[in-house]
């Protein structure tokens, strides 16, 4: 699947280029700031001919959250198994992505658009955790042991805590999506609605505190709860995006 936007990407450039070799290019430019899902950002654009126009710009997004959830974990000594209390204490999402568009306007001064380019960066959350009363248990055990929350196995740092980074996808994303509004305003101030869809790819776990079960955590997500989606169809992000934009010339 992303090979297939990939070559759809590199033929929309193929096509951009026949178009600057029949036009002049660069004889207008804008700057602008916009907010979407993936956060606020700054950008530049400058015109390739009447009907291709070239962004370049960075957007950025972070959320933190303390005291996230809690569950119940089970360990198993000595024949016995003991109900213990794990939390997530903490959770960051950052979300930092450069990115390179380029809008084709079918029409030579509409206002419709059709976009194509790539994102890049690695978009990821991270959380902190803590087993309660761990010393305590350990104590009682006489070891430390590992904790379970249904297949996935917690081996605990001394002090109880753990930790987990959820990976959204690749640094590489292919975008596709379409506009309202004129990247360079004909005017001095233009605005711009953009909808589309981010091929973002597979997200990932990984920890030191976890053992290989925790890989699948995501199907099992999703089996468990009977989400009317696919793993695949998680691999694409949407995206919605407002700008305001500024002619410099």
């Amino acid at each position: 699947m992303i090979r297939k936007i990939c070559v759809s990407v590199v033929l929309l450039g193929l096509i951009v280029f026949s178009g600057i070799a029949q036009q002049s290019a660069f004889d207008s430019w804008s700057a602008g700031i916009n907010a979407g899902l993936y956060g606020a950002g700054i950008q530049g654009a400058t015109s390739l001919s009447p009907h291709f126009k070239l962004r370049a710009g960075y957007d950025y997004f972070t959320y933190n959250q303390k005291d996230v959830a809690e569950f119940d974990v089970d360990v198993t000594y000595g024949g016995y198994q003991v109900t213990a209390t794990a939390e997530l204490t903490d959770l960051e999402v950052t979300l930092p992505n450069f990115k390179a568009l380029v809008d084709y306007y079918p029409m030579k001064n509409g206002i419709f658009c059709l976009t194509g380019g790539l994102y890049f960066g690695n978009n990821k959350a991270s959380t902190n955790g803590l087993i309660r009363n761990y010393q305590e248990l350990s104590d009682q055990l006489g070891e430390s042991p590992e904790y379970r929350f249904e297949d996935i196995v917690i081996k605990p740092n001394d002090d109880g805590t753990f930790f987990g980074e959820l990976g959204m996808g690749s640094g590489v994303k292919p975008y596709m999506g379409l506009g309202l509004g004129r990247t360079i305003p004909r005017k001095r101030v233009g605005f711009k609605f953009e909808l589309g869809m981010v091929y973002q790819g597979e997200y990932t776990l990984t920890s030191p505190n976890t053992n290989e079960a925790g890989n699948n955590w995501l199907d099992q997500l999703i089996n468990e709860n009977d989400l009317p989606v696919s793993k695949s169809t998680l691999n694409w992000w949407p995206m919605l995006n407002l700008s305001l934009t500024y002619r410099l010339r």
